[in-house]
Order: C-alpha cells, then structure tokens, then sequence
C-alpha cells in the first residue's frame, strides 16, 4: 500500500462516524418531519363559501341555519325545544320535502346494558322525510339528533350535526331523484338516552328493513371530523368511505375500541335495530362541549365543512347504488371486519381483518430475526434483550405515573381543568407540549440508569415492547391491527441497519424502517389528546416515548456505542443535564404559557352546579350541590356561597350522585306532584303495584324513585314501556320527561315490607333557578352545567 493509499484509508476511516452521526440527525430531522406532516394533513378544509355552486357542500350555508336553531338551550320537554323543531320541520318543507313528526315513546337501547339507578323514559318528536327513490334496494338514512343538553344552545352539539344533514340534502337533489329512497332523520332525546333513535327503529315503519345509516355527531368544537365507527361487518362501506370521501380520518382501533367502551350516540340504538352504517364525529375543542359556549360563534367551520363534504361524497354513491352490497339483512351473512387507518397525504388504507394475523406472525417473527441477527453480530444477547424490554416498559409507565403527576399539577393551579368536559382546557396545546416535554424529562433520567445495556439492546427492547403491546391488541380484537402495523416495518428496519456496512446505509435503513412509528405511533399520539388531556397522560405519551426510544440509534451511531455521542463513560449522569435541562426549561415555559392563555373569562367558563329542592311534605327547601358519584368532590366558590360545607345524603333523587352539600332555602308556593295507586295485586311472592303520577304545575319531567338496595322491585313498566331496573346509589326507577301526566308506572317487586318510593319533578333549564329568592346568577366565568328546580314529596307503598 502507497503512503497516498494509506492516507485515503486513515481519512475515511475519520469520516464515516461523522457521516453516521450527520445521517442518524438527518433521520431523526426526516421522522419528526413526517410525524408533523402526518399531523398537519389531518387539519380540516377551508369553509366553502355561500355562494359556493349548489351541488357543493357549504358550511357557511350551514351555518346559517346554526344560527337560527342554536339561540338557546333546547332539551326535550322545553318551550324552545318546540320552537327548533318547528323551525327543523319548515326548513324541510322549504327544501321540498313532505316531513313528518313521528311522536313515540322512547327507552335507552337494550345495548346500553350497564345502566343502574333511574331509567329515561321520554315522549320524544323525531322530524322524519323522505326523498323517495325510482327504484330502491333499501334506504340510506342521513341522522343528526336536534335536542340540547340543558346547559347550552347545542351549536355544535349537535346542531352542526342537523345543518350538516339538511345541507348534504339540499345537495343531492339538485341531482334528481335517487335510486333508493333518502330518509332524512332528526332524532330526539339523544341527550338523555339515545330516546329518539330507540323509538324510531322500534316502531316507525321506516325503522325497519335494509338501510345504510351516517350519523353525525360533535363532542367538542373543532379539529377533524373523524369517522370512528363502522357497524360490524361493514368492509364494503369501509372501501366506499376510503374510496370517495375528500378528506378522510379513521382508525379501526377507535372503532374495536367502542365496541368495549361506552358509545353513547344514536348509532348504538341503529346497531341495535340492525342497521348498517358510519358513525362520524369531531371531537377537538371539549372545553365548549355541553357548555353555554356551544354557541355558533364557536363552531368549527372547518370541522363542518370535513363532515359535510365527507357525508356528501358517502351518500352521493349511496343514493344510487345497490345497498344489498352494503347493509345485509338481519338473516343475511355479514361481510368481514375492516382494518384500516390513515396515512398522509389524506389516505386511508383499509384490509380484510383477517389479515391481521398474518400481520402478527410477520411481526413476531421478524422481530425475532433481528434480535437473533443481532446476537449473531455479537451486538446483544437474548437474555439483555428481555431484561431491556422491561426497562422500556417501566419508562413508558414512569411517563404515565409522570403524566399524570402533571395533571395534578395543572389542576392545583387551575381547579378549574378538573371540572371541564372530558378534563381538557379551552387551549390545550401548550399543555399538550408541556406534557410530552415532562415525558422527555423522564426519558432523560432513564437513560443513565439503562445506558449499560447499549442503545442497540435498548431499541431491540423497545420493539419487543411494541410487538408485544400490538400482538395483545390483535388477539383482543383483530381491528386494533393498526397498533401493530409498525412493528414489523421497524424490524425490517433493524435488520437493515444489522446488515448494512456503513453508517449512513445504517441510518439510512433504520429511517426508512422508522416511517411507520412517526406515522401510527408519535403522530397518533399526539392526537388521542384530543380525546382529553388527562387521557393523553395515558395514552398519548407512551406511544410518543417509546416512538423516541426506537429513534435512540440515530443518535448514537455507530451501534456498538454505549452512550449517546460526546457524554463520556466517567460522567454517566451528563446526558441527563444535557437533555433534561433544556427539556426541564420547556416544560416550564411551556406550562407556563399553557396557563396565561387558558384563564378563566368570559370566553372560558367552567361548569358549576346547584339545585333548588322543595320538600312537598315538610315545607323545607333547600339549595342543593350534588358530590360524589358521576359529580365531582370539589365544590366552587360561588356554589359554595349556597351551602355547608358537610356532605349528607342528597335530599331527591338525582342521577349525579347520592350525596350533596345542602343549605337553606326559603320555600315557595311550586305545587307538588302527585301520587295515586291505581292497581295493587299479589300473586304468590310478587306484589304488582300500578300507580298514577303527574306534574299539576307542568315541569319538564318527574322522578320517580325506589328504595332498593336489596333488589326487591324485579319488573318496571312506564308509559307502556318496560325497563330493567337495576340499583344504582342504592335505587331505582324512571325519569320521565316530556310527560307531565297522569303517567302510569307499574311496578313489581318481592311482596314484604312496604317500599319507600320519593316522586319529584324537576325543571332543569338554569332559568327555572332564576325566578327563586336568593338567587343570583353565576358570574360570566360560570355556568350552571348541572341545575335542578324540583319538589318532592315521599310515600310508602
């Protein structure tokens, strides 16, 4: 070898770490590049605008009608809830249509099998149309529902829902005629039961037989609109929804996972009625969520506009095709499960649930090739490799249990974040990177601790803990496959880098293997903080971590290494106070922006909580703050002016909780409902008691509720219509709204000792509380999200 010979040799022998290190930044540059662009594509569309052309969806169009039914809340049983539906039905008629209100009587759907304590049971108006079809093979049902929570106008809860159907509507017909008949349908009684729905598949004539259903729904103000339900079996509406809609966003993990988790929308009561469909929703922006901010001003025109155009797409191929293909008969085969979920630009990928286990066999066993690649290479052994997966796994729980200690946090300095719907502040982002910035402290502390083992053993133990979480999820449910998907692409990924001889191709294989992780993992992540930011404490920040932990190798190539570049073996705790340092400053001022710009105001208000209890019987009256239960233990400083400071058992049946705070109230001349037995029978063990029950002032529902902690009462029937009661906080019976009376209730139960049954009626618009003594209304930073005006009276049967 020439001394020129020997000095190219000695250079590139210098350069290739440099180009390792250069190529492992470059990667971690190109991930967190496609992580934010996996991010970013989810964003919803622009608004089109008003006089966008007639065959195009418009949210500003839509919102026009927003405007008109969102003024003021309207749940069932309310003045204005008249108003919106006789607005709802003119609208129909304006668009051509021959509407009808089809009045029933509706019960939670027999699905919803864990609800205890009082039953809804509602006379409940859906406004039902039809667009007729020359020649249909079934019907495509287009849902929103239009009743209110109480505690708001409902704008985007769900009035965005009624606008986006009414406007998709107005759309198709400047086609013509369909093939299949276009049920337009807007439910009542979403908010206390899914009522409407129940109602409309148990006894409207179009409720039955084959039909596709889209069900539009909002659970916060903004983001994306996301369809995160399918009904089982539906692969072919799965493709059509991937194939034609504009701007798609799904996961068939949301989708195995309502299957599990409470899903309470109109959707669970079409499933029940046999139905096939797509369950749609946005669900950024919770803070507004049942609020008096769910206003239109605080619609999301952007979310709008994504539902619309995304059900307008779906119902155009809908309207016209043969829908044997897409929603089966009850007797009839259904097709497959779906796995699907979204990659940028604005794709969805969809497959046969079945290939889900060969996903899993793929990623067990490439997992197993490069770990055993690995030990071959003399880079790990399999024994490092399983103590490594632990401490992976106790990282992920650190940055749980860390979390969630910031959520403490937050919420000593703002009580208020507790308290909000689904436990999410008004501007969340900052938070939302405080958090992800107290993982990486974590993270940063972890490292030293684990550092002997080599990042190469640490990322083999990191993708043990993804294969493993995702095989779980597989076996579970076959549809949670997208959990998965980046295991096997990450091995493929690890094994080139095995191989490869340089750095950069290392890098380079270990990028390129990496993709799938930025996408379904860092990406996905980030968005289950939508869902709630105490949530993201659990969910979104694993899956950020352990994306990072697989990304560790890029920092630290070559391989061999034990530590990241330039911290030196002697000062094991230096990489700490590199990384944890400025992560550490982050957090801080990340947090501390995430409060300046979610002060309670005017434009931010938290809900509170008071009722008003009159006891018929005694002449009492009180103010009443339920605690415990589905309520929360804290209790504000305004509700707090009304009461004690002693919890005591709750003075009327409320489904918010068995104990309250409880206070003086002066007594007013509100008259009490009324009780009369109409039938008593007794046939061997079991007593039949039929009983009478009206509201003479007129309240917009009544109480009726029996002691039962031993499971006495076996049979409940109100209004015609049979419920199960099941004890919870140690009653039950049924809340009747919209019927003022008389209403019979029968109930049967194991003949003895005489039951104590209470009959209240309640008002639970914030107005009802206006017109009392001593009452004042919250200031502009509150609003009454739980309220009741009610007397009571107490019998024994």
């Amino acid at each position: 070898m020439t001394d020129t010979d020997a000095q190219a040799a000695i250079t590139a022998a210098d350069i290739r770490p440099v180009l390792g290190r250069a190529g492992g930044l470059v990667g971690i540059v190109v991930l967190l590049a496609v992580a934010l662009l996996s991010i970013w594509d989810q964003r919803p569309p622009a608004p089109a605008p008003v006089d966008a052309p007639p065959t195009q969806f418009s949210a500003e169009r839509a919102l026009r009608l927003i405007d008109e039914i969102a003024v003021r809340p309207h749940p069932v049983a309310t003045a204005e809830h008249a108003r919106v539906r006789d607005r709802l039905v003119a609208e129909l008629v304006t668009l051509g249509l021959a509407p009808t209100v089809h009045r029933s009587t509706g019960i939670p759907p027999a699905s919803i099998d864990k609800l205890t304590g009082l039953v809804p049971v509602s006379r409940v108006d859906n406004i039902v149309a039809v667009i007729n079809g020359t020649n249909p093979t079934g019907k495509l049902v287009l849902a929103a529902h239009y009743d209110s929570v109480p505690s708001g106008p409902g704008a985007n809860d769900d009035g965005a829902g009624v606008a986006a159907v009414l406007e998709v509507v107005r759309a198709l017909k400047q086609a013509g005629p369909p093939r299949n008949d276009v049920v337009v349908l807007l439910t009542d009684g979403e908010e206390i039961g899914l009522l409407g729905a129940e109602a409309y598949v148990r006894d409207h004539p179009l409720g039955a037989g084959r039909a596709v259903v889209l069900n539009h729904e909002a659970r916060g103000s903004s983001g994306p609109t996301v369809m995160f339900r399918t009904s089982p079996g539906a692969a072919a509406l799965t493709g059509l929804y991937a194939d034609v809609v504009p701007h798609p966003a799904a996961d068939s993990t949301n989708a195995a996972a309502f299957r599990v988790l409470p899903n309470l929308t109109d959707f669970t009561a079409f499933e029940d009625g046999g139905f096939a469909g797509l369950d749609s929703a946005y669900v950024r922006g919770s803070a507004y969520y049942h609020s008096r901010a769910d206003m239109p001003a605080n619609v999301g025109r952007g979310s709008l506009q994504q539902m619309g155009e995304n059900s307008l797409a779906v119902a155009r191929v809908l309207a016209g095709a043969d829908l044997v293909r897409y929603s089966p008969a009850r007797d009839e085969a259904r097709g497959p499960d779906t796995v699907y979920f979204r990659i940028p630009p604005r794709t969805l990928i969809h497959v046969d649930a079945r290939w889900a286990w060969v996903l899993l066999v793929v990623a067990v066993v490439l997992a197993l090739g490069v770990i055993g690649l690995s030990r071959i290479r003399g880079m790990t052994t399999w024994w490092t490799v399983v103590v490594a997966a632990g401490a992976v796994a106790l990282l992920l729980v650190a940055t749980v249990i860390a979390g969630l200690a910031y959520w403490w946090v937050l919420t000593r300095i703002r009580p208020e974040f507790a308290v909000l719907p689904t436990a999410t502040p008004w501007n969340p982002f900052w938070l939302q990177l405080g958090a992800v910035a107290v993982a990486g402290v974590v993270t940063a502390f972890w490292y030293p601790v684990v550092r002997h083992f080599g990042v190469w053993t640490l990322w083999c133990g990191a993708l043990v803990v993804l294969t493993l979480v995702g095989v779980a999820a597989v076996a579970v449910w076959p549809q949670m496959a997208p959990v998965l998907v980046p295991a096997p692409f990450a091995a493929l990924g690890g094994l080139g880098a095995v191989a490869l001889g340089t750095p950069m191709r290392r890098a380079a294989a270990l990028t390129v293997g990496l993709v799938p992780t930025a996408v379904l993992l860092a990406a996905v992540g980030w968005g289950t903080f939508d869902l709630g930011l105490s949530l993201g404490m659990v969910v979104a920040l694993p899956l950020i971590m352990l994306s990072v932990v697989l990304a560790l190798p890029l920092l630290a190539l070559p391989f061999r290494t034990q530590t990241l570049p330039a911290t030196g073996l002697k000062r094991p705790w230096l990489p700490s106070i590199r990384f944890g340092a400025p992560t550490a400053v982050a957090v801080i001022a990340a947090t501390v922006l995430g409060i300046a710009v979610n002060a309670p105001g005017a434009g931010h208000m938290t809900p509170t909580r008071l009722s008003y209890v009159l006891n018929a019987d005694t002449g009492r009256a009180q103010w009443v703050v339920p605690v415990g239960g589905d309520a929360p233990r804290s209790v504000d400083s305004w509700a707090a002016g009304y009461v004690g400071t002693e919890e005591v058992p709750i003075p009327v049946p409320d489904p918010a909780g068995s104990s309250a705070r409880v206070g003086p109230a002066r007594a007013v001349d509100l008259a009490a409902p009324t009780l009369r037995v109409v039938g008593d029978s007794t046939s061997g063990t079991v007593r039949t008691v039929r009983v009478a029950v009206a509201s003479p002032r007129g309240a917009e529902g009544m109480i009726l509720a029996v002691d039962d902690a031993d499971g006495r009462v076996k049979r409940m029937v109100a209004a015609g219509r049979e419920v199960v009661p099941k004890p919870g906080h140690g009653i039950v019976g049924v809340h009747l709204f919209a019927m003022p009376g008389p209403v019979e209730v029968e109930l049967a139960f194991t003949a003895g000792a005489p039951l104590r049954v209470r009959l209240a009626d309640v008002d639970r618009l914030p107005d009802a509380l206006a017109e009392l003594p001593g009452f004042s209304p919250p200031p502009d930073r509150y609003y009454l999200g739980h309220s009741r005006r009610t007397v009571v009276i107490d019998r024994r049967l």
